[in-house]
């Protein structure tokens, strides 16, 4: 999957890809006309009376009231704005299969060439589902808009296996937890959207993400991956193997909820994330 579109209320991935490049391409093509022709229209009913007078009588005449004008402004804005818009979102999908990857893949690469590498493994990254830019781009284009792979194997690069982008994510996943941050909840939090009760500076600086919250208890701890300046995001311990694996809580809460745990010889306590 590269992503949930809103807009068409559906996923858009592997079999759909190509149908939802089409889509992207074919708006702005159909806002176009609607501009050229609103344009034209609006100004045969602006300069009307010329046309009346002056013109030679086969001039199509276009009379517009003030409703209709106004109507036809707020449609021409409509569909400059479709234009810019989904056509910026159609440069973005098509770069993506030029480089034959996904909104996540691409976050995946972006972090692999700064990641440090350890003894064993190669010097620099190989995206592997990288195979050329016309290839790429013939994986997802095809007459019938049906893709060639079939969502399970992928043609990959030399020196590359269908398990590469996963054995780096997961390599990725581990120097994340390396870095977490240990942190003890020393006041509740319910997991409210907006909690008032905090200040009301978290409530105005509450993190845009679909993410959860999760409410916390006094004496609860949570290893820190991600801060913002009135909001941590991290993963609470438990000892629990019902809450562990797919389980897990995680999300946001306040940072005045939580205080950070530092051993007496300054290390951050790694014991806690054994746990996980």
């Amino acid at each position: 999957m590269d992503h949930h579109c809103p807009w068409i209320n559906i996923c858009c991935g592997h079999l759909n890809h190509a149908k939802f490049t089409y889509f992207l391409f074919f708006a702005p093509i159909g806002c176009m006309h609607a501009t050229f022709i609103l344009i034209a229209s609006t100004y045969r009913a602006l300069y009307r009376p010329y046309y009346m007078y002056y013109g030679t009588g086969h001039e199509p005449l276009v009379e517009l009231g003030l409703y209709g004008f106004l109507i036809c402004m707020f449609a021409l804005g409509l569909a400059i704005g479709v234009i810019i818009a989904v056509g910026m979102l159609l440069c973005i999908q098509v770069r993506s299969m030029i480089r034959n990857e996904t909104g996540i893949e691409s976050w995946i690469k972006d972090k692999a060439f700064y990641r440090a590498r350890g003894p064993e493994e190669p010097e620099e990254f190989i995206y592997p589902y990288n195979v050329g830019r016309w290839k790429n781009l013939r994986q997802v284009i095809t007459w019938s808009g049906i893709p060639v792979s079939d969502g399970v194997n992928w043609e990959v690069r030399d020196g590359c296996d269908q398990y590469t982008l996963t054995v780096e994510q997961i390599k990725q996943k581990e120097d994340k937890k390396d870095r977490s941050i240990a942190y003890t909840i020393r006041e509740a939090y319910s997991g409210s959207l907006l909690p008032v009760t905090k200040g009301c500076k978290v409530c105005c600086c509450v993190p845009f993400s679909d993410e959860p919250r999760i409410p916390t208890e006094i004496g609860d701890k949570v290893l820190v991956t991600r801060w913002k300046r009135h909001w941590l995001y991290g993963e609470k311990v438990t000892t629990s193997d019902k809450l562990k694996g797919k389980n897990r809580i995680r999300g946001w809460f306040p940072r005045r909820c939580a205080v950070e745990v530092i051993c007496d010889n300054g290390m951050f306590p790694h014991d806690t994330k054994k746990d996980l």
